[in-house]
């Protein structure tokens, strides 16, 4: 039966990587600014975004409190026991955030734990570096990500937050 899940999601997830909105007239996305400005999209919007694109799956995205999302991924989908490589599951729902929250000044929080039974924190401090890694490789700054081991937990967490008011 997990393995039919994790397959499901895989399919659902691919299936959304191929649902990004096509260029309209002029070149611009249904929704986005004109040519050459960055769009100004708020965490409230991605969150419904999010919520839609991951309806059915076990990946849940909520907003905690004003100013941020909280997106969790299953650990089962995010690594293999024992492993640090983001699997695919997980690299999905890193690359949507990515592209999304790339031009936007958000910062994230990244935190992963260790395997259940388990209390290896080195573990976990190379899953939520391998994370941030991921992100970092698909256009965010390194200095935009922190990152935190967790010695318990059952999903990998990626806290997105605004900036503070200047």
């Amino acid at each position: 039966m997990r393995i039919l899940v994790g397959l499901g999601v895989l399919v659902l997830v691919g299936l959304v990587g191929c649902s990004t909105p096509s260029p309209g007239p002029g070149g611009t996305a249904p929704g986005s600014s004109a040519p050459g400005s960055a769009p100004k999209q708020t965490l409230a919007a991605e969150q419904r975004r999010l919520a839609d694109l991951f309806k059915g799956t076990p990946v849940v995205v909520e907003t905690p409190k004003e100013g941020s999302l909280r997106i969790a991924v299953p650990l089962e989908f995010a690594f293999d026991k024992g492993r640090f490589v983001v699997k695919p599951p997980l690299g999905k729902v890193l690359d949507l955030v990515a592209r999304s929250q790339r031009a936007e000044p958000t910062r994230f929080a990244v935190s992963a734990p260790t395997d259940p039974q388990s209390k290896a924190l080195l573990l976990a401090t190379e899953r939520a570096n391998s994370t941030r890694d991921y992100l970092v490789a698909r256009g965010l700054a390194p200095t935009r990500v922190t990152v935190t081991a967790l010695a318990s937990g059952d999903s990998v967490v990626i806290l997105i937050t605004e900036p503070p008011a200047p």
